[in-house]
């Protein structure tokens, strides 16, 4: 089972250019095995509200419509940060710090909600992700086996 992170899931909004076929196919077939941590639901959320300040009234109501979309869809598979994630957010911040590294926050809730839950990160920053210890995969390189 996989945590989808940010930049995978937003692959799919109406505002790209190129949407990966491939990519939402295989989501599409896996939707039942993937879950997305409340700080995506977060950054989605201020990108629509920088388009509504940039004036992006189209691009911010087509956000919005997909996202509710993708809310519906996720429901309850929508994970939050709680007493059981907040202990592996911090136990990775300090073993970050003690290899001289400072992950950011988004990074650190989503890494340690992937693993309170036992999934494997969805992601193309890897970078972000492998210090840490998490089990992470690329997606745009390979399609990971279907849950």
């Amino acid at each position: 089972m996989y945590l989808v992170d940010t930049n995978i899931i937003s692959s799919g909004a109406p505002t790209k250019a190129v949407t990966p076929a491939p990519l939402l196919a295989w989501m599409d077939a896996a939707s039942s095995g993937l879950f997305l941590s409340v700080i995506t639901a977060a950054e989605v959320a201020a990108g629509i509200a920088k388009a509504d300040r940039e004036g992006a009234t189209t691009k911010s109501r087509k956000l919005r419509e997909w996202w509710t979309a993708v809310e519906h869809l996720y429901g309850d598979r929508i994970l939050p940060i709680d007493h059981k994630v907040a202990p592996a957010i911090g136990q990775m911040l300090d073993k970050a710090r003690s290899i001289g590294q400072s992950p950011g926050w988004a990074d650190l809730a989503i890494a340690g909600t992937a693993l309170t839950h036992g999934l494997t990160i969805l992601t193309r920053n890897l970078r972000h992700f492998q210090p840490l210890g998490v089990s992470c995969l690329d997606p745009f390189a390979d399609l990971p086996p279907l849950p």
